[in-house]
């Protein structure tokens, strides 16, 4: 990494959230998409990691500076914290699986 790479942010997933994650896998392969829903949640963690931001902004905390976001990369959706100060992001709401698209 070069030095002038900003700090990754830390990642934190609850343990609802972790369950839940491997609920929709589950659900995934059983509809034939797992391989989406995996490369979705690689995709969801490396963004969240470098640049969280990318998710729509859905309200301000007002416990401390933060905004909480929504992000969607298919077939996932996730609703997480991000805590600019800290750079930190908590992933606390329980991830939706969006309906497969016709094929």
């Amino acid at each position: 990494m070069s030095s002038d790479a900003p700090e990754p942010y830390r990642v934190f997933y609850s343990e609802r959230v972790k369950e839940r994650l491997r609920t929709l896998i589950v659900a995934a392969r059983d509809r034939g998409d797992d391989e989406a829903i995996l490369a979705a949640l690689r995709e969801f963690d490396r963004r969240l990691r470098i640049y969280p931001q990318f998710g729509d902004p859905q309200s301000d905390l007002t416990a401390e500076p933060g905004q909480v976001r929504i992000g969607i990369i298919p077939p996932l959706t996730m609703r997480y914290a991000v805590f600019e100060e800290r750079r930190e992001v908590t992933v606390m709401a329980l991830p939706v699986l969006l309906r497969k698209a016709p094929s």
